[in-house]
């Protein structure tokens, strides 16, 4: 209709052809849809055959060779060796503990030769914001990223300014360029300038409130308890508090929906956050031809069924969706939908199910995949007692996790092949304790029998083939 009317235009000089012409170019943007500018620029243009593995915690401490001779860990290396793309979450930090004079001492860390071997080991890049990035003060992030920066691993999450953090980082691959995407709710968050206050670098946060849920016939005692404190909240003057919101001793109630009897967590996300790091994974996919998201997070629901610190289930059959806080689906569809092709989460310290949408997979907890945190590098001394199991437990879910192989033809996932992955939960030996390898069989089937269940809610089909589960959308 554009074109139409323009053309009806009466053009007596060449004058009036050339604003013809440049009303023409200027107007025509404005009549293609959003969507369909979207649908391109968003595309995933990864060749066929492209492959990126994913895998959970990587909680590394020294370089790793003295295992090779290990068949189970050597299958491992030739998978994450093999990929086009293999990404993961470096939890901790590289520093030499003998000569580290940084701001913070003590936690998670690995000596500097041990960026070398995660980089031998196949992984082109690593998400970097979790809880234990900052164990070492900003002195340690900083030194991290240079010994990451030494071996050429790329990483995401963590910059010297507030949008640095955001932004995507990349590794090109023989197949395509691939970009991450990472974030986690946990300081030290990077922070934008305001008036004459220049901001501070850190790591990307998205930030969640946590809300509890209060079943109708408990929140009258919620309201007397409240009103017995001197001044309503612990902290400060009794603030907002409504009818159906109550502020208290540092934490956040509200009543929940008439005919619910049970108590509950609900989670929101800081709108900001979410809308920079959508941005973010935006001009991410523009500039790439394929973007990972990874989220670190500890935020769970729990429910009556069995759960202990950290939402790690207790006993072998679990309901998945007492596990998986009710932001993440959200959080993971929308990143999707701003042009995602895969979402990695961790922080819970054990498998959560695996969901497809929109033809992409949500790993909603990959789990721990190397596992050395008794050992704490250069810095300090390990603790052989630090991973002894829970007395009731029926098996070590902290250290079985998986390795998921991701194919992708014409831009759209084609299967996703699991691993299923065992640290050695049994080892008393601190130099083999925590490493992955390929989980014999018996344990093999009981990861994966795990992961159908945990994953069957989620509307995800696992099939079950010798000891590799396979996703076929």
């Amino acid at each position: 209709m554009l074109l139409k009317s323009l053309m009806r235009i009466r053009i007596k000089s060449d004058r009036s052809l050339s604003f013809t012409l440049i009303l023409i170019v200027s107007l025509i943007p404005t009549c293609l849809s959003a969507q369909a500018l979207n649908s391109e620029l968003l595309a995933t243009t990864v060749d066929d055959g492209f492959t990126i593995a994913v895998v959970g915690d990587i909680i590394i401490s020294y370089p790793l060779d003295h295992m090779m001779s290990d068949p189970g860990f050597r299958a491992v290396v030739e998978l994450t060796q093999g990929a086009d793309v293999t990404t993961g979450n470096l939890e901790g930090n590289i520093i030499d503990g003998r000569i580290f004079r940084g701001t913070a001492g003590g936690g998670f860390s690995a000596e500097p030769r041990a960026a070398e071997w995660v980089k031998e080991m196949g992984f082109d890049i690593v998400s970097r914001p979790n809880n234990h990035a900052d164990d070492f003060g900003l002195g340690g992030l900083v030194e991290t990223s240079r010994h990451l920066d030494r071996v050429g691993l790329q990483y995401a999450g963590y910059g010297d300014s507030y949008w640095a953090a955001r932004a995507a980082r990349f590794y090109s691959s023989p197949k395509g360029r691939v970009g991450m995407v990472a974030v986690s709710d946990h300081a030290p968050r990077a922070q934008l300038a305001r008036g004459e206050w220049p901001g501070t670098g850190g790591l990307s946060p998205l930030r969640v409130t946590r809300y509890f849920m209060v079943p109708e016939d408990s929140w009258d005692a919620l309201q007397t308890l409240r009103d017995h404190f001197p001044n309503g909240t612990g902290f400060y003057a009794r603030g907002a508090n409504s009818n159906t919101q109550i502020s208290f001793i540092g934490n956040q109630f509200r009543k929940a929906d008439a005919g619910i009897t049970e108590p509950s967590y609900h989670y929101e996300m800081n709108q900001q956050d979410l809308t920079d790091v959508l941005a973010s994974v935006r001009e991410g996919k523009i500039k790439s031809d394929f973007i990972t998201v990874a989220i670190h997070a500890h935020h769970f629901l729990e429910t009556t069924g069995g759960y202990r610190g950290e939402g790690i289930p207790e006993a072998e059959h679990i309901d998945t969706n007492s596990s998986i806080a009710d932001y993440l689906p959200v959080f993971a569809k929308a990143v999707i939908d701003n042009g995602a092709d895969l979402f990695q989460g961790t922080g819970v310290h054990a498998l959560r199910g695996i969901e497809i949408y929109k033809n992409r997979p949500i790993f909603y907890g990959l789990g721990e995949f190397i596992r050395q945190m008794d050992v704490i590098g250069l810095s300090g001394r390990g603790d052989p007692r630090r991973s002894v199991g829970p007395p009731n437990a029926e098996f070590p879910v902290k250290f079985e996790s998986i390795l998921a192989i991701n194919e992708f033809v014409g831009g759209k996932l084609k299967e996703v092949r699991i691993y299923p992955i065992e640290a050695r939960y049994d080892e008393q030996k601190l130099a083999l304790r925590g490493i992955p390898r390929i989980a014999p069989p018996a344990i093999a089937q009981r990861i994966l029998r795990r992961l159908q269940e945990l994953s069957s809610p989620l509307g995800t089909d696992i099939q079950i083939e010798g000891n590799i589960g396979i996703i076929r959308p």
